[in-house]
């Protein structure tokens, strides 16, 4: 059962870190475009970043549940404690700050590319610290004492 949870949880936590890899770019590249591109992307970015949050939720709920069947958290690694402590923030990062910043990039569709080019750098900005923040998370995973 142990390595079942263990699968099941850097797997959720490997997906929720790649799932939104691409939408920067993606973001960037639509730049200059008409607006039923840029409208299309930003659609695709927030539901990108609601499956990345459904994904988040999962990592933490799959490493409470590796917790607990090890023994409880006098038992586990401080990393686990960390690692369980920043997908904390991240969740909250996301629902505090990327959520609202793609929502400016949907209503950016709409309007000059200078507003699209603020909110997608914007989007960037978020997203590169929680891109960070995962990968962070991912290495704390391995580390044993």
């Amino acid at each position: 059962m142990l390595i079942v949870l263990q699968v099941l949880h850097v797997a959720v936590a490997a997906t929720a870190f790649a799932i939104t890899l691409s939408m920067g770019g993606a973001l960037r590249r639509a730049g200059g475009q008409g607006r039923e591109v840029k409208s299309a992307i930003a659609a695709l970015t927030m539901r990108s970043g609601q499956l990345a949050g459904i994904f988040g939720i999962l990592t933490l709920l799959t490493g409470l549940a590796l917790v607990f069947y090890m023994g409880g958290f006098k038992v586990v690694a401080p990393a686990i404690h960390a690692g369980m402590g920043i997908v904390l923030v991240m969740i909250l990062h996301g629902a505090l700050f990327m959520r609202p910043t793609s929502q400016r990039i949907i209503a950016a569709a709409d309007q000059d590319d200078a507003s699209w080019s603020a909110a997608v750098k914007r989007f960037n900005i978020g997203h590169g610290i929680m891109q960070l923040l995962w990968l962070v998370t991912l290495v704390l995973m391995f580390i044993k004492r």
